[in-house]
């Protein structure tokens, strides 16, 4: 297993994650009562952390592509194009895998092909933090280029549902800024701060260090972690300047308190993959190395034809019930893929090296 296996398997993690939120969600029951209840609460809950890591891991892996690129030979700016490139096939897949779900719903809109979605938010914040992590000399400044967009994204989603401009790009491009119409939950500001912030982060993996600079990297970003959490907890008590902020919409604690998070989950996962044989099969990598191959397929079975009789069944321990046993038929399909397609979906310098 190779020496960043753990960010893989965070990324599969966050897909774990992802099939928990869109099986309990289709398939529990719609009754308010039963979704009222704490344990839905708590399965919600988890489930809102899919998307931040999904999106924080591939600013991860922007960096690790720019990187990759530059070991072999290319100039900066030829590996931050090379990055850019990938982040517009991202942002052109979103668009296909509409048509997709257009085709084989015979309930679908025409509207509904360019609903704005997580795929969407991630191609265009790759091809910005691909762009960022290239401008500057020196690597603070290069930090900043990434941190202060980040920071911008952050403090812009709490001004975006006042401002009056968005409202001239119609419903659709709209949905890029702020929550419109029928739009999705997923807009740039503040969304794309976790692909930026991860960029960062990013770049500090690509150093290369011997294994006691490694666990003194791990400790440091366990600390600053944790730090980071404590601040944004505080925070979380103070009141907001901004107009258009609570705490479970864009405000600052929110963000920073998941991105906190987030960072400490790195070295936990360095840890995990440092215990003994941790070098076997796991299927947690298995899933970060075919993350996107494993969200085309399960999205429309979850929500199509094929999982219907289920759509809103089941209750709460049988939906937990399907969602593990689907869980392994998705682990199945992605062993099938990985051995056949080589994880053609995520090219080799996307994943951890």
């Amino acid at each position: 297993m190779n020496r960043r296996a753990y960010i893989d398997w965070l990324r599969g993690l966050a897909v774990v994650i992802m099939i928990e939120a869109h099986t309990i969600d289709s398939w529990t029951v719609s009754d308010p009562a039963v979704r009222a209840q704490s344990h839905f609460k708590l399965l919600q809950f988890l489930a809102g952390w899919a998307a931040p890591l999904f999106l924080f891991l591939a600013g991860v892996s922007v960096a690790l592509a720019a990187a990759s690129h530059v070991r072999k030979g290319k100039s900066i700016a030829e590996a931050s194009w090379a990055v850019q490139k990938r982040g517009w096939q991202i942002f052109g897949l979103a668009f296909l895998f509409r048509l997709q779900s257009f085709m084989l719903s015979p309930t679908a809109s025409w509207p509904s092909l360019l609903k704005v979605d997580i795929l969407n938010v991630m191609g265009l914040a790759m091809v910005a933090a691909a762009w960022c992590g290239a401008r500057g000399r020196t690597e603070r400044g290069r930090a900043l280029w990434l941190l202060v967009p980040a920071a911008l994204c952050v403090l812009l989603a709490q001004y975006a549902p006042g401002w009056w401009w968005p409202t001239l790009l119609g419903d659709r491009l709209e949905g890029y800024v702020r929550t419109a119409g029928a739009g999705g939950n997923f807009m740039l500001f503040p969304w794309a701060g976790f692909v930026l912030a991860g960029a960062w982060l990013g770049r500090l993996f690509t150093v290369n260090r011997d294994a006691a600079a490694d666990r003194r990297f791990h400790g440091q970003l366990a600390l600053g972690g944790t730090m980071l959490f404590v601040a944004a907890y505080i925070g979380s008590y103070l009141p907001t300047f901004t107009p258009y902020s609570s705490f479970w919409h864009g405000s600052t604690s929110w963000f920073l308190l998941r991105l906190s998070v987030m960072v400490v989950m790195f070295p936990l996962a360095w840890l995990w993959l440092k215990r003994p044989r941790a070098d076997r099969w796991s299927p947690m990598v298995v899933f970060g190395q075919t993350s996107l191959f494993v969200y085309w397929v399960h999205v429309e079975v979850v929500y199509g034809f094929p999982t219907y009789p289920l759509r809103h069944e089941l209750s709460i321990g049988g939906a937990l019930i399907a969602y593990a046993i689907f869980t392994g038929i998705m682990l199945w399909l992605a062993v099938l893929w990985s051995h056949r397609a080589k994880g053609a979906l995520i090219p080799a310098e996307l994943r951890a090296q």
